[in-house]
């Protein structure tokens, strides 16, 4: 029975405050963009002051080295928030058209308004990243925020919410912990937008209590990422790109190349050289080394342990479930019925599956959902060209991996199964805003034609008349 208060009370107080960011949206002038720019500041100085205490907590949750944690995380906040703070004025500009028509002449004026009070849902595999940076886009797009973080990654979450506190007010930005239930208990609120981040699974359910609000909503999902490589670019460059994508962040990325496809004639050649980049990168104690992550919990460590069954280890393999490690691991010569083809890895074993013809092979791609990402190497144009045309992706990225998702200059996000909607730069103000058309009729004279009862000749002097009309 207490607990039962404690939740209720827990509801009325984020009732509360989710009522004030509306109102404080609300009453923010459009035009006041220093406003939004401030909190862009309040960001980075955030993110400034505590970049030690930050990267500590995701070696804590996740084993990131503090290079790796300081680039694909606090790197990218600060980025993107220098690149808002420049452009915000440009974008938000008011667009003024006049219209002049034989029965009308009027003005209409477009513009970005904010949804109001924003619910963002984060995962555990870049906890800071994917928390703040879609609050950071709607924010400055003139919402406020709250932020549900993953409890999988409890210490960057704990922090986050710590920080949140002691340097926003409420009525801007909050932080919610807690585990799923928690999650369950936010979306009852009548928020008016949603950015949710992570498994088709529970994306589902986050959309399906999107759906019963009409709540407007983006979800960013995986994806089994095919990466492709002929037979006309495999060299050292390329094996090196490729690993270090997939093992970054110990694999436990949306975006990594989950499986190689490598020409048969070449398949030899790219197993030699992505053992040596392994080893390059890690060591042959990968164990030891510092420099590698961790998989973030025991449930997630069994599934890849059942995964390095589905194949023959070419290399790597080693588990010690006590520390959550998995080494890297090349895995090869699957069975075409297994699970690890179909479903994301999100984890550090890589499939290397040789194939004979490009067309085969499309065919067989075009069988599985949707991904993030299709990437390509390859130094011939029609090869690049005809994978770019038949795969259905939400990114197609040549002869390189990963770069493209960490621009503030190209919008990012899924298609089909691996989600909807973009983020990033410009395609945040989009996202986090709807368009609305102020219209003004200054013309006085009003034409009787455009009002019942209807003459017999009416519908001939439209058809002429049309292209002047309307």
């Amino acid at each position: 029975m207490t607990d039962t208060k404690k939740v209720n009370n827990q509801k009325i107080n984020w009732s509360i405050i989710q009522q004030r960011q509306k109102r404080r949206v609300s009453e923010t002038s459009l035009s006041d963009i220093r406003y939004r720019k401030q909190q862009l500041v309040t960001f980075q100085l955030m993110l400034e002051e505590n970049q030690t205490e930050l990267l500590n907590t995701l070696y804590e949750d996740l084993g990131k080295p503090p290079e790796e944690a300081y680039a694909s995380e606090i790197a990218v906040l600060l980025q993107e928030i220098d690149f808002l703070k420049r452009k915000l004025n440009q974008w938000q500009r008011t667009k003024k058209k006049h219209h002049v028509r034989l029965s009308s002449v009027s003005k209409t004026s477009i513009q970005h308004h904010p949804y109001g009070s924003v619910l963002v849902i984060s995962p555990w595999n870049y906890p800071l990243h994917l928390a703040l940076l879609p609050a950071i886009g709607a924010m400055a797009a003139g919402n406020s925020c709250f932020i549900k973080p993953s409890e999988y990654a409890p210490a960057t979450a704990n922090l986050i919410a710590r920080l949140v506190e002691q340097y926003f007010s409420p009525d801007n930005l909050m932080v919610v912990t807690g585990d799923a239930s928690v999650a369950s208990e936010l979306l009852e609120l009548p928020w008016d937008f949603i950015f949710f981040t992570g498994s088709k699974k529970v994306g589902s359910i986050v959309h399906k209590a999107a759906a019963a609000r009409q709540i407007p909503i983006v979800l960013e999902l995986g994806g089994k990422n095919p990466c492709i490589v002929d037979e006309t670019n495999l060299t050292p460059t390329v094996v090196q790109r490729i690993i270090w994508g997939k093992f970054l962040n110990a694999g436990q990325t949306c975006i990594a190349p989950d499986t190689v496809y490598i020409h048969e004639s070449v398949y030899t050649e790219f197993l030699q050289l992505a053992t040596d980049q392994i080893k390059a990168f890690y060591g042959t104690q990968p164990i030891h080394h510092s420099r590698f992550g961790r998989i973030v919990h025991d449930k997630q460590v069994e599934k890849l342990k059942d995964y390095l069954e589905q194949g023959k280890i070419y290399y790597g393999g080693q588990v010690d479930t006590a520390n959550r490690f998995i080494e890297p691991t090349l895995l090869t010569n699957i069975p075409v019925d297994s699970s690890i083809l179909r479903e994301e890895i999100f984890g550090p074993i890589l499939p290397v599956i040789p194939y004979t013809d490009l067309t085969t092979l499309v065919h067989q791609l075009k069988d599985y959902p949707d991904p993030l990402a299709v990437y390509v190497f390859s130094k011939d144009r029609e090869t690049s060209q005809f994978l770019k045309r038949e795969l259905r992706s939400g990114a197609f990225s040549l002869n390189q991996v990963i770069l493209h998702a960490v621009s503030s200059h190209s919008p990012f996000g899924g298609v089909g199964a691996s989600g909807f909607g973009r983020y990033h730069g410009m395609a945040s103000l989009d996202t986090f805003s709807y368009l609305r058309m102020d219209y003004e009729n200054v013309l006085p004279f009003n034409s009787q034609k455009q009002y019942p009862p209807y003459q017999t000749n009416d519908l001939n002097l439209l058809r002429k008349w049309r292209r002047w009309l309307f």
